[in-house]
């Protein structure tokens, strides 16, 4: 099987939103949270070309680009490591609110959300074109279980739920635009030096987008103005579903495609942690990680305020990271430029 890397941005666009991100799409546009989705990829189309932008005028490994001891490189390695752990962090709280609430609510996050890190761990030692291979495989079958749990909720489908249309304020449409943007490109970063093309990548960011208007305009059509009251809409939603009236509880098989998204982002994020710090100890980013599980155990998992903390400020957070790394990268590349001419 030929290695694809752009298959990557679909995983990558859709790894925030389980829980958390779709939720703050409803909070700010409740029923009118499909026409943000909408307008966001837009915006996020806008987003990936800028990165594709930088990709192009660095055109090496970061390790590579950072590689002098300037203070502006050593800043740049600091926010970039600061950002990609704020993003496994981010999944971290996710994925263990998620197991807590549903799955094993009786076991520390610690234990549940072990798994998942040894196995990304263990992927981003076998480098990024295993990474890119397990994607290719899981691609198909994220792709089949977003078909099926639609197929399968349309008995409860009540299209009146969508009435009346445009009943958010255009301001709060706009700013949870802004937000799926952030929330569908952020995480596009860490490939910032991986052979991505800006055309390929996009068509699976679009794949990807249009998969998270299908789950978003299902839940609306399912939910109407009750959308607001789940903390993970979509899971209670699959809990409606019953297979040919007898076959029940097919939710925890359905939902596992939000999994996969987690599983290749954190994969992919531990991978670019070692190549920056620049370490050949497989181990190191597996530690990294740990700590960020503990901390969630410790403060966030059990804590449903703390979790809305996190929940409300993380796509702002992530904003400033990300405009700040623009910023930096544009200013290296100036300075990179200024050098070769001198």
């Amino acid at each position: 099987m030929k290695n694809n890397s752009n298959i990557l941005t679909y995983f990558l666009a859709r790894s925030l939103f389980l829980g958390g991100g779709i939720s703050t799409l409803f909070l700010y546009s409740d029923k009118d949270a499909y026409i943000a989705v909408i307008l966001g990829s837009l915006l996020g189309i806008a987003i990936i070309y800028l990165i594709n932008y930088f990709k192009k005028k660095i055109n090496m490994p970061l390790s590579s680009f950072l590689k002098n001891d300037s203070i502006l490189s050593i800043i740049i390695k600091i926010i970039l490591i600061g950002f990609i752990l704020f993003g496994i962090f981010v999944l971290l709280i996710i994925l263990s609110t998620f197991l807590y609430s549903y799955f094993l609510p009786f076991n520390p996050s610690i234990i549940s959300c072990l798994p998942f890190i040894f196995l990304a761990s263990f992927l981003n030692t076998k480098s990024i074109k295993k990474i890119i291979y397990v994607a290719q495989i899981l691609f198909v079958i994220s792709i089949v279980l977003v078909i099926l749990k639609t197929c399968l909720l349309t008995n409860e489908f009540d299209f009146n739920n969508l009435l009346p249309f445009f009943t958010t304020k255009p301001t709060n449409i706009f700013k949870t635009s802004l937000i799926f943007a952030i929330l569908s490109t952020a995480p596009f970063i860490t490939l910032v030096d991986e052979n991505i093309d800006f055309k390929n990548s996009l068509k699976y960011y679009l794949i990807s987008s249009f998969t998270i208007l299908v789950v978003v305009l299902t839940l609306t059509i399912v939910l109407g103005n009750l959308v607001n009251i789940y903390s993970y809409p979509e899971y209670s939603v699959l809990r409606k579903i019953s297979f040919f009236k007898f076959i029940e509880n097919i939710e925890n098989f359905i939902s596992v495609g939000w999994f996969f998204d987690i599983f290749i982002c954190m994969s992919v994020s531990s991978l670019k942690i070692k190549n920056i710090i620049n370490v050949k100890k497989s181990y190191i980013p597996f530690l990294i990680n740990l700590i960020l599980l503990i901390i969630v155990n410790q403060y966030t998992a059990n804590s449903f305020y703390n979790s809305m903390i996190i929940y409300k400020s993380f796509p702002t957070i992530l904003f400033i990271f990300m405009i700040l790394l623009f910023m930096l990268i544009y200013i290296k590349i100036w300075t990179n430029k200024k050098a070769i001419k001198n």
